[in-house]
């Protein structure tokens, strides 16, 4: 559910004035919407089962179910913000994973901090894709090269040099290490202190020695069983 979409909310309280507090701060509140209210408990869990509810705002002692017990029967169907006037009841709440405890009597602006907390909790974590590039200062330029087109690295004093499949090689005035670190390690790796080969490019990996179209770079101890390691040989 993203966070602003609208939110679904059922209010559980054996006290009717109680329930109708907190319906009006879910009916003020945007993107929020009030799936329905409830002096019985049985009834709530009747409500849950039949789906469509985001978030259980419940009270914890209850004639005939606690809370707590509804909570339990709900069986993580929504998300729960629990209200009581006994403050002892805020640990047994959050072992269920309730997201927040509420203490009587609940003024709005605390009520809107909890539905924050609602909010975030549901909030689909955003990842960003891995880069499928790099860039490379070349000369009085700055080069962007893909990582597919990259056959190998090798080191040249001060300098690298970038080889690629189809526009020839690069320099610039870095060395491998730091060049290694700006490079995914499950498509680059080093095979010798001056070389570090692209794993798509290989074409023939031999003792001590790793071919690359019709170059062949060496393998040096140091760094053959991470290599070998990395092809599954």
């Amino acid at each position: 559910m993203l966070p602003l979409d609208p939110m679904t909310c059922l209010v559980v309280d054996d006290e009717p004035l109680a329930v109708e507090l907190m319906a009006g701060y879910v009916r003020r509140t945007p993107h929020l919407v009030l799936a329905g209210t409830a002096t019985d408990p049985f009834a709530a869990v009747k409500r849950i089962e039949e789906g469509g509810v985001d978030l259980l705002i419940t009270d914890i002692r209850m004639t005939g179910l606690s809370g707590l017990q509804l909570i339990k029967l709900a069986d993580r169907r929504c998300a729960c913000v629990v209200i009581s006037a006994h403050a002892e009841h805020a640990i047994d709440g959050f072992e269920l994973d309730v997201i927040d405890y509420l203490q009587k009597p609940v003024r709005y602006e605390r009520f809107l901090v909890a539905i924050e907390k609602v909010k975030a909790r549901s909030a689909p974590i955003v990842t960003t894709p891995p880069a499928d590039h790099f860039f490379l200062k070349s000369g009085h330029e700055v080069v962007r090269l893909r990582h597919d087109e990259v056959l190998y690295i090798s080191a040249m004093r001060d300098y690298v040099s970038v080889h690629t499949a189809e526009r020839g090689r690069f320099l610039s005035l870095e060395n491998l290490r730091d060049l290694e670190e700006r490079l995914p390690v499950d498509r680059f790796c080093r095979i010798h202190r001056s070389h570090m080969v692209a794993l798509h490019a290989i074409n023939r990996v031999e003792r001590d020695q790793v071919t690359i179209g019709g170059t062949h770079l060496p393998i040096s101890d140091t760094y053959a069983r991470n290599f070998r390691t990395k092809l599954g040989v």
